[in-house]
């Protein structure tokens, strides 16, 4: 019995590195996978980017005398696009920068005089500036801008038409949620306060804020 369980050990023994000879090798790491193009991380939040927009928009023109405020303005449907390109600072901090433009329907008619009437109506509208993320997730941030705005000002009266255009800083809030590793939808919220030295609204505060939402893409 003894010298049946030796002979059948030393069987197993010597099968042994024959086992180990025919078990197929461990593949090493490929960093370029199987198409031959070195694989990358790509951070979904950087890079250049394109989105269109629209929303809400309100101009607005005010004053206070003594304790009251007093102002009046126009409503419309802001529609637009912009720019711009973001890179990551840190592991949570994102800086961009931003262009844009916009359109909008907003016009306001006042009556003057019998069969007559003054109207103001926005055109399209010029931004750019800068923005500052905070990631809260891998494809989502809030972040905050700041940058400059021109826009012109069309006043109609009667037969008679004359543009100004107005420029201010401008302010805003906004979030982005990325959709897979490229394409985004985001929403802001942006104030502008336009300059009205030497303007037909000199000596008045005139606003413009507007609320917008949006899909974009990054390349």
């Amino acid at each position: 019995m003894k010298q049946m369980m030796v002979a059948a050990s030393a069987a197993m023994l010597a099968a042994t590195p024959a086992l180990a000879q025919q078990a197929p090798a461990e593949k090493p790491f490929d960093p370029y996978g199987d198409g031959g193009e070195e694989v990358t991380y790509r951070d979904p939040m950087t890079g250049f980017r394109v989105e269109v927009l629209g929303g809400y928009d309100r101009l607005e023109v005010n004053y206070i005398d003594g304790d009251t405020k007093y102002y009046d303005g126009a409503d419309g449907i802001r529609y637009g696009g912009e720019i711009g390109y973001d890179v990551a600072i840190g592991g949570t901090v994102l800086l961009g920068a931003y262009a844009g433009y916009a359109g909008a329907s907003t016009k306001r008619c006042d009556d003057v005089g019998l069969f007559t009437e003054l109207c103001q109506r926005a055109k399209g509208e010029l931004s750019g500036g800068v923005r500052l993320g905070l990631r809260v997730a891998e494809r989502a941030q809030l972040y905050g801008k700041v940058g400059y705005a021109s826009m012109p000002l069309e006043f109609a009266f009667s037969t008679d038409k004359t543009t100004e255009t107005y420029a201010g800083m401008q302010f805003g809030l906004g979030g982005e949620v990325g959709l897979g590793s490229r394409a985004f939808v985001k929403a802001e919220l942006v104030a502008t306060n336009f300059r009205t030295k030497d303007k037909i609204y000199e000596g008045l505060n005139f606003d413009r804020r507007h609320a917008v939402a949006g899909f974009g893409y990054r390349f």
